[in-house]
């Protein structure tokens, strides 16, 4: 990774990685929901899940480093056309309420941590956390990137820490849940929740376009792919290997990371790293969905009022702080469980209506892309 490009690339991988690491997946109860809880396959679907999302994002980056539609709704009139009315408007819908939960989580959570750690009052700390995810908005992709490249080494490190050191301590333990095959779903509901995790997964696929200005070709969408999905399957991976470790203790564990620290020799230090971790996840998913939202709203104010580089700095701006003053309130009044009801179908609809189009037309249409454009 010497040339400015190959940073580039890597950075892209960065974003989706740190996007992906949000509160759900740095508390680990995520791992347990979609994963542990159904036993031994754990071994092998959080892979498979990478897997799905990996082929979704070649084909979106590629056509979005050829076409150089780096806002969703830009990307998904042309991407599905001539059938956008139908699939770009149900992805409108799917990003748009991935946004809202996701950084509203992220306020509620980062709030929360930093009220444990530091004894601070819950609601100036989701300001704070309101006022990082928002400069860090507002200075464009590059800026995006080079915040998701920092917090993503910094969380790397610390995923390693805990879960080699959690592996290595209890070693004997996986090896015990391996011979013992616990499946107690079996494995059509344990391939159906690595599906659904995919579907979740894929319906942030507006944020990683956002940042895909870096990429100018599809060997470009192709290197950001493999690079992303050695990270974030590699990551994942370790983390559920060494969550499952614990099982069937660690299940009825609301944040199962702190279990894995405090049985894996971490102590107070283990602790204080699961802190950080659930505090740059938060803020990372944040910065990546509402840059996402942001950049649309940029491109549908300049396509109907006129671009100017001013004129989008000031539109990117008051977008960012109207989607993160609407997250906030969301976090704020206890708004999460109404929104999360519409959440919920997401994984299960984001299937027939975001993965399989998306595959499928790349599959069929991507030899032709960029001929006569």
């Amino acid at each position: 990774m010497k040339s400015k490009s190959d940073m580039g690339i890597l950075a892209v991988a960065f974003v989706w990685f740190t996007t992906h690491f949000g509160g759900g997946f740095a508390s680990g109860r995520q791992l347990v929901d979609f994963f542990v809880s159904y036993g031994w396959y754990a071994l092998i679907t959080p892979v498979l899940s990478i897997a799905i999302v990996t082929a979704v994002l070649y084909y979106a980056w590629s056509f979005a480093a050829i076409y150089k539609t780096f806002d969703y709704r830009a990307w998904g009139n042309l991407y599905f056309k001539p059938f956008e009315a139908i699939f770009s408007n149900a992805y409108e819908v799917m990003y748009i309420l991935i946004l809202l939960i996701a950084s509203a989580v992220a306020f509620a959570t980062g709030g929360t941590v930093m009220k444990q750690i530091l004894g601070t009052p819950y609601v100036m700390n989701t300001v704070i956390v309101a006022v990082f995810i928002f400069f860090l908005t507002i200075f464009g992709a590059e800026m995006v990137r080079r915040a998701a490249s920092t917090m993503a080494i910094i969380i790397i490190a610390g995923m390693t820490i805990i879960y080699v050191g959690n592996l290595v301590t209890n070693f004997p333990k996986l090896i015990e849940v391996i011979r013992t095959a616990p499946s107690p779903k079996g494995f059509f509901e344990a391939f159906w929740a690595s599906l659904k995790y995919a579907g979740f997964q894929t319906c942030a696929m507006g944020a990683y376009i956002a940042v895909a200005d870096a990429l100018k070709t599809r060997e470009d969408a192709r290197k950001t792919s493999v690079w992303g999905f050695l990270i974030n399957a590699g990551v994942l991976w370790l983390a559920t290997a060494g969550v499952l470790l614990h099982y069937p203790a660690i299940l009825q564990e609301s944040v199962p990371v702190l279990y894995v620290a405090a049985h894996g020799g971490g102590g107070a230090f283990g602790t204080a790293i699961v802190s950080l971790l659930i505090f740059l996840a938060v803020i990372s998913t944040g910065v990546s969905l509402i840059f996402g939202g942001a950049r649309r709203i940029v491109a549908f104010w300049g396509k109907t009022r006129g671009s100017s580089v001013a004129g989008d700095r000031k539109v990117n701006i008051i977008a960012s702080l109207v989607y993160v003053l609407i997250t906030w309130g969301i976090a704020l009044f206890g708004l999460i469980p109404l929104i999360a009801r519409g959440y919920g179908y997401m994984g299960t609809l984001s299937f027939p209506l975001l993965i399989i189009p998306v595959i499928f037309i790349g599959l069929l249409r991507s030899k032709d892309w960029g001929k006569g454009a």
